[in-house]
C-alpha cells in the first residue's frame, strides 16, 4: 500500500481502464476532474472521508479508517510539561463563535494561525487530522462550515495566551471593498 491513499486510488483507476474525468462525473456530488487529480497527487490535500469512500466505491473498492490509541506515556512525550497541543480547528470555532462576521476562511484562518504559532516557537504534531462529523456539524456557524481536517502542534503554555490574542486579531478582519481582507495590527 502507498503511502498516501490517492497513489492507491490512482493506480486502481488507471487498473479500471477509467479516466480521472470518468470517476468525477460518477459521484454523489461530482467534482472536477482536476480535484480527482489533486487527491491522487498533493499529500496535503483537503479531503474528507467521505469523498475517498466515494472514490473508492466507483473504483470497486472501500476505505476503511482505523484509530490506534497510544500508550499514555507516548502522548505523555508528546507534549512534555509546559506545552499544549492544539488544533487549529480550536481556532476556527474559536474565532466564529466571536466573530461571526469575519471574512476570512477558515482555510486562511488555519494557515495564518499555524504561521503566527510556529514563529512563537510552535512544532507541527499532525500536519492534518480529521474531525469528527459531530463536531463540525456543531461547530458550523453564520453560513461557515467548520473544517473537516485540521493541522495540530504544540505550543508553550506561555505562549497559548498569544495565540488567542492574534486570533482575535484575525476574528476583527474586514473586507476592503476591493475584494480583499486586511487584519488590523493590534
Amino acid at each position: 500500500m502507498a503511502e498516501w491513499i490517492g497513489q492507491d486510488l490512482e493506480r486502481l483507476r488507471k487498473f479500471r481502464g477509467l479516466r480521472r474525468e470518468d470517476v468525477a462525473a460518477q459521484l454523489a456530488v461530482p467534482v472536477s476532474p482536476s480535484t480527482i487529480r489533486n487527491i491522487e497527487h498533493d499529500v496535503h490535500y483537503n479531503v474528507s472521508v467521505e469523498l475517498l469512500r466515494q472514490i473508492a466505491a466507483v473504483l470497486g473498492a472501500d476505505v476503511r479508517v482505523t484509530v490506534e490509541v497510544r500508550a499514555e506515556t507516548e502522548a505523555a512525550e508528546e507534549a512534555p510539561a509546559g506545552g499544549r497541543i492544539v488544533g487549529n480547528d480550536y481556532f476556527i470555532r474559536y474565532i466564529r463563535a466571536r466573530y461571526p462576521d469575519c471574512p476570512l476562511t477558515n482555510s486562511q484562518i488555519g494557515r495564518r494561525m499555524w504561521s503566527f504559532a510556529e514563529s512563537h516557537g510552535a512544532h507541527l504534531v499532525t500536519e492534518r487530522k480529521q474531525i469528527s462529523r459531530a463536531v463540525a456539524e456543531a461547530g458550523s456557524s453564520a453560513g461557515h462550515r467548520f473544517p473537516t481536517t485540521a493541522a495540530e502542534y504544540e505550543v508553550r503554555e506561555k505562549d497559548f495566551a498569544a495565540l488567542e490574542r492574534f486570533a482575535d486579531r484575525l476574528g476583527r478582519a474586514y473586507s476592503d471593498g476591493k475584494g480583499g481582507v486586511l487584519v488590523p495590527a493590534g
